[in-house]
Parts: C-alpha cells; sequence; structure tokens
C-alpha cells in the first residue's frame, strides 16, 4: 500500500489494484483482464469496485455487452500508469544498486509471432534476467503499433515499412503472402484453373492492415472489382472461412505453416504477387534511451 496523491486528495494506492486496473484498461473484458491476473470475473469486478470507492469516482462504464473508461477512469489511468512507472524505475535503481535488473517488461504480440518467434527470445532472456516480470498479451498485428503507443514496452508482429521517428525496429525475418484455397471445393476448382477470372473468385479479405492496402492496390491495377465474401480481422479467422469452403483468401506463410488448419487449404500459385510482411520487433525510442530492461530484452534479439 502507498499513500499518494490524485486529484488533490490523499489516496491509500495498493500496487495489485492498479495493475489490475491497468491491464482492464488494455482489455475492456473483465474475463480477459481475470486470465492475465489469474482471477475470476467477479474477483476482478469486486476489486475495482473497491478502488473506485478509494477514488471516490466510477472509472468504468459496464454493461452486459461493452467496458469502457469513464472521463475519470481516463485521468485515473494516467496517475495509475504514472505510479506504476515510477514503481518499476525504484526497483530498477534498487536492483541495479544489488548487481540484479529488476522490474517489470510489457509486451504485445500478434498470435503466430507468439508461437514462433517471440520462445526463442524469450527463453534467453529469462535465463538471464531471472528478476524481470514479463507480461505478455496477444492480439491482432493491427494493432500492434496502438498498443505501443498505449504504453506497452515492446510489440512484435507484422510491422509497417512505413518509418516513424520516434520508432526503432529490428526486423527479424520477411513473410511472403500466399493465396490459399480451400482442399474439398470442387465448384471452386474450375475458377482457379488456367487464366483466373479475379472478379468471379469469391474472396476473404482482412478488414484493415497492411495486406488489405497491398491486396486493394493489386486489384486497383488490375482493373479488377473484387468478389468479396467477407471482410475479417486476423489471418486464423481467414484460413477457417477459406478452410470451410467460403472463398480464396491471402494469408502470411508463416501463419499458414503454424496453424492447424494448413492441411485443409492449399496454395495457388498463381495467385497475385504481393508484397512480403515485415516481420520483428519495434519500440519508442525515448523508451530504449530511458529503461534498461528494455535495452536488456532489446539486446537479446537475435
Amino acid at each position: 500500500m502507498q499513500l499518494r496523491y490524485w486529484a488533490g486528495e490523499a489516496v491509500l494506492v495498493d500496487t495489485h489494484q492498479l495493475k489490475l486496473f491497468t491491464s482492464l484498461c488494455r482489455h475492456l473484458h473483465f474475463g480477459n483482464a481475470g486470465v492475465e491476473n489469474h482471477m475470476s470475473p467477479s474477483a476482478v469486478s469486486r476489486s475495482i469496485q473497491r478502488l473506485e470507492e478509494i477514488v471516490g469516482h466510477k472509472l468504468f462504464i459496464r454493461d452486459n455487452r461493452s467496458v469502457s473508461l469513464t472521463a475519470e477512469g481516463e485521468i485515473f489511468h494516467r496517475y495509475a500508469t504514472d505510479v506504476l512507472d515510477r514503481t518499476d524505475l525504484l526497483n530498477r535503481e534498487l536492483g541495479e544498486h544489488d548487481g540484479e535488473l529488476t522490474g517489470r517488461l510489457t509486451l504485445f504480440s500478434s498470435v503466430t509471432a507468439s508461437q514462433s518467434i517471440l520462445p526463442n527470445v524469450l527463453s534467453r532472456f529469462r535465463q538471464e534476467y531471472s528478476g524481470i516480470h514479463i507480461q505478455l498479451e496477444t492480439g491482432y498485428a493491427v494493432n500492434a503499433l496502438k498498443k505501443l503507443y498505449e504504453g506497452c514496452d515492446v510489440v512484435v508482429a507484422a510491422l509497417s515499412p512505413e518509418e516513424d521517428a520516434q520508432l526503432i525496429k529490428r526486423i527479424i525475418t520477411a513473410i511472403p503472402i500466399l493465396t490459399v484455397a480451400p482442399v474439398d471445393a470442387p465448384e471452386m476448382d474450375g475458377m482457379l484453373a488456367g487464366n483466373i477470372d479475379w472478379s468471379r473468385v469469391p474472396l476473404i479479405l482482412p478488414s484493415v492492415g497492411q495486406a488489405r492496402e497491398n491486396i486493394d492496390i493489386w486489384f486497383t491495377r488490375q482493373g479488377i472489382r473484387p468478389n468479396i465474401y467477407a471482410e475479417v480481422a486476423g489471418n486464423e479467422a481467414i484460413l477457417s472461412l477459406v478452410a470451410l469452403g467460403c472463398g480464396v483468401g491471402f494469408v502470411p506463410q508463416l501463419v499458414i505453416r503454424e496453424s492447424p488448419l494448413a492441411s485443409k487449404v492449399r496454395i495457388v500459385p498463381s495467385g497475385p504477387p504481393l508484397a512480403d510482411f515485415d516481420v520483428g520487433f519495434c519500440t519508442r525510442r525515448s523508451s530504449l534511451a530511458g529503461s534498461p530492461i528494455i535495452r536488456a530484452f532489446w539486446d537479446s534479439i537475435e
């Protein structure tokens, strides 16, 4: 418990509650926040209610379908983040004084990267820095940079080729984008034979992101109006619909290789030539310069 000042008044703060609060801010879902903190959704709700009583303000708007921050919750989020950052800084400085680096590292990773790229890096890092607590969140790659600007230390996902002076990247690999069709869909075999008429082929497309931009550019240049069956978020969802026979999709090779649905889809060699995905790690330059923990993690990436 720590005595801190918020909105001009003294508030008795439990750092565990603050970590739970910031976790709920990231997920906006009591169940997901509970999984991250090894708590039931009802226990998360009770803890947040106690925090609201301490603060004296309602921090979240809850209903049966959604969770969102109130205006006071937004203000308190900045306060909570500042307290946790200061606590981490204190732990790092005390740890460095003792000769051991300690504290917290927050990571966001796409699902595929968390299965294929991250384990080796985290294994090396944990062996060398056992005193650092790793907090990992997974989700869609298109959300990676948003998570970074929301306060996450490092993200690993497919990264945009656009440069940003505030960010620093370390690209690990380039992954081809492949055209995939269902294995058991005889009605599509004729469409995909010979010179393909792409205006007739039902397509499963990503709703947003770099891949969608590249696909749209290719169809525009070819003067083709695509026959879009569905637009979904996430490569795994695209593979699922393709495997069900709903249409043809465009998915990174690594996703196909790691997916349990790999045997239910086939590669279409004559698919559109789309630019490769650059997959790697990204962090803010200011964070890398100011945090010994992030520097240590960055140095462990091969």
